[in-house]
């Protein structure tokens, strides 16, 4: 089983995780919960390009980030995700629940064009709707915590997040996604106010559950 986990960098996705797995761990549904984050694989694009000079799919920006510039990268890295994912798949024991993070302007271009049937099949997702600023100043904010603690951390550019991640299809996911869709709205700035996040916890479980008694 799958759980596409969705949403604007900075929105939460790895604290619905963590909560997630803990509630998951709880009721005794699964035992191994592998995470497939994209970052790492465009970060990899970056810093080839840095590496080389030739900023062939990206370029620098004036506030330390990057930009991408070649399009095609978001589904190139989707699709190397789909490769890991069914690889992982074949080799999981059904007590295995795979989590896939990723964030984009178009999901439903993203997962339909660039995900196997054989992946699909098995997946749900959980989209958290976060608004823009809110993502920004907590991306912002975990850049320089991990400056100041001496982590090698660098920040995608405010110019990057706009452009990708401004707005995107959120309300055509349930309508054109071939698979179950479950909405967060964890609307507090708070970083400690976990009550959107667990009511969508709970939510998640109960779809899980269902496909869990139909498999």
């Amino acid at each position: 089983m799958i759980v596409f986990l969705l949403g604007t960098p900075g929105c939460g996705k790895s604290a619905f995780y963590r909560r997630l797995i803990k509630r998951l761990k709880e009721e005794k549904m699964y035992s191994e919960f592998p995470r497939i984050d994209d970052f790492p694989k465009l970060w990899d694009i970056f810093m080839e390009d840095e590496k080389s000079g030739k900023w062939e799919r990206c370029r620098k920006t004036d506030d330390g980030g990057y930009k991408v510039t070649d399009e095609s990268v978001w589904d190139d890295i989707l699709k190397a995700v789909n490769r890991d994912l069914i690889s992982l798949q074949e080799n999981s024991s059904p007590d295995t629940l795979i989590f896939v993070e990723f964030s984009r302007p178009n999901y439903v271009h993203s997962i339909t064009s660039n995900f196997s049937q054989e992946v699909l099949r098995d997946a749900i997702a959980v989209y958290l709707d976060v608004p823009f600023e809110i993502c920004w100043q907590r991306n912002l904010r975990r850049h320089q915590q991990a400056v100041e603690s001496g982590t090698d951390d660098h920040l995608v550019s405010r110019e990057e997040m706009e452009a990708t991640y401004g707005s995107d299809d959120k309300d055509s996911l349930d309508k054109e996604l071939p698979l179950n869709v479950i909405f967060v709205y964890p609307d507090s700035p708070l970083p400690e106010d976990f009550t959107k996040l667990d009511e969508g916890v709970e939510k998640t479980i109960e779809i899980l559950k269902e496909r869990k008694d139909n498999e």
